[in-house]
């Protein structure tokens, strides 16, 4: 039932609290409702049981001390929960909690996951709460310093990123991409890094930062860092002019750009060919060429699609 339109947040809150002395009787009340209700629903339906049982009363004490305004979703039956919280970067952040028989199980979109040991005689919901709050102030740098990277080049991946993906593969340069792993405990060291592109288009730039490493200062983004080591300007996808080479890559077997969320990352290395490939598409493709392919393990060998030249792959990550 919604909130009455005649009453503001404030009166609706008095009007709940007539007739109980604190919150604490109403909060008992509402777990007794609770209770009765799931009861009548088990003796409606013998084909619908509750996979946990769930100590509600003990749940809505929990969350009373951890505060309502704190709670941002719960289930019909109280076995799973989202509560949230706001970072000193006013950043939100979602602790996902799920019952299994009143043992709950925690989900963060955390770098790194949260060491969270519950304890179930002594372990409360607001203990954990507060631990999750604090490992957010632990990440702080990390996520600034995705925000910078992100703000500061063109990500071809992750598509949509979230707080947990430590990686982005950025354009360098047409047909020339990089990959770069960041350590969330240590974002602004420099990253481990993975050159994509044909051999030929990307030995300029790998060559350049192993002679200039030194240049590489931890107080500044990666990005500026990746422009000083490199001496150009990464691109930016919103400000490239259509008159510019073009940066789009696209597979030249499935003519995507994207497959799954993921652009080409396999270039022949053939210096007058460098097409582009899906991992996918080209394992598929040289897998069909019986008479042409060979394997050594997993990985096919066999001839490039556009211009015959030999080419490997390594198998699609399942």
């Amino acid at each position: 039932m919604g909130k009455p339109k005649n009453l503001n947040e404030k009166g609706f809150e008095e009007k709940i609290l007539q007739g109980f002395n604190s919150v604490e009787e109403l909060i008992d009340k509402l777990g007794n409702l609770i209770k009765d209700h799931h009861k009548r629903n088990l003796l409606c339906s013998n084909t619908e049981k509750p996979s946990v049982a769930t100590n509600y009363s003990k749940v809505l004490a929990e969350i009373d001390a951890i505060g309502w305004e704190k709670l941002s979703s719960v289930n019909h039956d109280f076995t799973e929960l989202k509560l949230k919280m706001y970072d000193s970067l006013n950043h939100q952040h979602i602790l996902n909690v799920k019952f299994n028989n009143n043992v709950p199980e925690f989900f963060t979109e955390y770098p790194r996951n949260v060491n969270i040991e519950w304890q179930e005689d002594t372990s409360t919901l607001s203990e954990m709460y507060s631990l999750f709050c604090q490992e957010a102030e632990h990440y702080q740098d990390f996520w600034k310093a995705m925000e910078e990277l992100d703000a500061g080049c063109w990500v071809l991946e992750p598509e949509n990123p979230s707080r947990r993906d430590t990686y982005r593969k950025i354009s360098i340069a047409p047909n020339v991409s990089l990959k770069i792993e960041v350590d969330p405990n240590h974002p602004y060291v420099f990253p481990s890094i993975t050159w994509l592109g044909s051999e030929t288009a990307v030995s300029k730039f790998r060559e350049k930062i192993l002679d200039r490493i030194e240049v590489w200062d931890n107080d500044l983004p990666i990005n500026t860092n990746l422009e000083r080591l490199l001496e150009i300007s990464l691109p930016l996808k919103q400000t490239l002019d259509m008159g510019t080479e073009n940066y789009e890559v696209t597979c030249c077997i499935c003519y995507s750009e994207r497959l799954n969320g993921e652009v080409p990352s396999r270039t022949c290395d053939n210096p007058n060919c460098g097409q582009s490939f899906h991992i996918f598409c080209l394992y598929e493709w040289l897998r069909s060429l019986i008479q042409t392919t060979r394997k050594q393990g997993n990985k096919v060998f066999g001839e490039c699609p556009y211009c015959e030249q030999p080419i490997s792959c390594n198998p699609p990550a399942s």
